[in-house]
Order: structure tokens, then C-alpha cells, then sequence
């Protein structure tokens, strides 16, 4: 496969646009239908005229809260534990459809589902996120997860942008700050956490949840792994990502610690802490695919 190492930042000032949006009947429900044009910055280091695979997970994102809003969901009192984005395909640059349905509704615990499409109709994403209802638990707060160093300790990530040149990856911010040794029983632990942001919005002339600002970066979680696996010997590309939140991220900044699992069969996983600039707030996984390079 053909990296591509084309820049797309230049004349363009979002990952999607919001050209119309139309209300379609689904059974006995109404549904709103939210039509996108894929900007070259959602652009991916693997190929012409595809996607990576964060700015898709943003619009995920976007989706399913656009979605509880319309099932009158509050999000002042509750908020999205979990979100999954599974990839059905390599997702186009260009013309793109969503729309969110309610599968398992309740006032204190709903399951919400987002499609993403072409013109077509062929499915290029599935998104699930589970809402729950708040309650004050701050009395019983507690993480499990070391701190790492915050972005102020670190550097530019240069060698790590080049490595994965194209119109998403240059649109990003990522600072490498390396860690304390950690003992391991098995393979060495990753010498180095990331910091990551994007000061490029979603949608155009929207404004983000503290989630979809989130998941605009948390999908590079199983590209942190220059140290390992060359790209010019192998491919690793993941197939899904589910990321959990105990606590909801403060600020622009995402700190990625993550940790890389090679199977014998071809898979593979990701598993990562994330943080805000405050410590920890939750987790990535991902199910990776591994294929020597022909």
C-alpha cells in the first residue's frame, strides 16, 4: 500500500462541513439525516482518498450527542461513559451521511447508535455510546493510573509527524515527553507518552463537546509506536476503538500512554491510559490487524 505523504491544511479550516441536514421517517420515529463533505485534512498516511481514522471518530462523536439532544436526553445531567467506533471500511474523503438512533432508551440509562455513509448508502462507520445519568460521587473518587509529566515538560514530536506525513496528521499537535523506566515482567513498556490537539473545529462553525475535542486525536493511540514496528515492514492498522471516560477531560490537551500487544496469529491490541493536564481520565482500546509488508 502507498503511503500518502501529501500536506492538506492549506485553504482549509475544518475536518468536515455540514451542508444541509434532512429529516427522514424511520418506522414510527423521525429521524434527522446530517449530510458532510470530508475536508483533505481528515486525509490518511496510508493511502489517496482516505480517511484516518480520528476525524471520523470525532464525527462519531458529534453524532451521537447531536442524537440524545434530539431524544431529549440532558446532558447537564448526564454524559457519554463510552464510545465505540467500529470501521467498516476505509472511510472516503468527500460526501458523507449520519444519522443516530436510540436503541435502548431510559431516563437514567441510554444506548445510542450512530451510521456514517456514503451516497451510496454502503456503511463506512458504526458508533455506539452508552449515556448515563450522574450522580455525586465525589466522595469516593478514586484512579488507579500514575501521572505523567504534562506537555510543558516535553518536545515537538517532529520525527514522529514526519514518519506519518499526510493532511490529518499535519493538522495536529503532538508534544513526546519521555517517562521513568517502569519494570515489566514481559515486553518493555513504552519510554514515552504523547500530548496531542488539534486547533482545527470537527464540523465548521461548530462549537465541541469536551468529547468530540477528545476523539479528534485519540485514534493515533496505535500509530505511537515508532520504537516497535517499521512501517516500511509492516502494516498495523486498528479496526475499531472504544474509549471509556471515568471523568470528563479539562482542557485541549489529551496525554496518550500507550501500550502496544502483538499476537502470533496477525492481532493485535492497543491499550491506553489517557489524561488530561489534571491526571487521569480514562481509556482507548483498540483491536489491531498485522500484515508484513509486501
Amino acid at each position: 500500500m502507498t503511503r500518502n505523504t501529501s500536506t492538506g491544511c492549506a485553504n482549509h479550516n475544518s475536518y468536515f462541513t455540514l451542508d444541509h441536514t434532512e429529516s427522514k421517517i424511520d418506522g414510527d420515529e423521525q429521524q434527522t439525516v446530517y449530510h458532510f463533505t470530508a475536508t483533505p485534512l481528515t486525509s490518511s498516511p496510508w493511502g489517496e482518498g482516505f480517511q484516518h481514522g480520528s476525524p471520523p471518530a470525532a464525527l462519531v462523536s458529534n453524532l451521537l450527542e447531536a442524537g440524545a439532544h434530539e431524544a431529549g436526553l440532558d446532558m447537564g445531567a448526564g454524559r457519554f461513559s463510552r464510545m465505540t467506533v467500529d470501521i467498516l471500511g476505509a472511510v472516503p474523503l468527500g460526501k458523507l451521511l449520519g444519522h443516530t438512533t436510540v436503541i435502548r432508551p431510559g431516563k437514567r440509562i441510554s444506548l445510542l447508535e450512530c451510521v456514517v455513509t456514503g451516497e451510496s448508502g454502503r456503511e463506512f462507520i458504526r458508533g455506539r455510546g452508552w449515556w448515563l445519568k450522574e450522580t455525586d460521587t465525589s466522595a469516593i473518587e478514586r484512579v488507579v493510573a500514575d501521572n505523567i509529566p504534562g506537555p510543558e515538560n516535553g518536545e515537538p514530536a517532529t520525527d514522529w509527524l514526519k514518519h506519518w506525513a499526510s493532511g490529518y496528521i499535519d493538522s495536529i499537535e503532538v508534544i513526546r515527553v519521555p517517562l521513568p523506566e517502569r519494570e515489566r515482567d514481559n515486553a518493555e513498556a513504552n519510554p514515552n507518552c504523547y500530548w496531542t490537539r488539534s486547533a482545527y473545529p470537527t464540523v465548521a462553525g461548530q462549537e465541541e463537546s469536551a468529547w468530540t475535542r477528545l476523539m479528534k486525536t485519540a485514534d493515533i493511540a496505535n500509530g505511537l509506536n515508532m520504537h516497535l514496528l517499521d512501517i516500511k515492514e509492516w502494516t498495523y492498522m486498528n479496526v475499531d476503538m472504544s474509549v471509556y471516560l471515568h471523568r470528563m477531560p479539562v482542557g485541549e490537551w489529551t496525554g496518550i500512554v500507550a501500550e502496544h500487544n502483538y499476537g502470533p496469529d496477525g492481532i493485535g491490541t492497543t491499550i491506553a491510559r489517557i489524561y488530561d493536564t489534571s491526571g487521569p481520565i480514562g481509556t482507548i482500546n483498540q483491536a489491531i490487524m498485522l500484515a508484513p509488508v509486501n
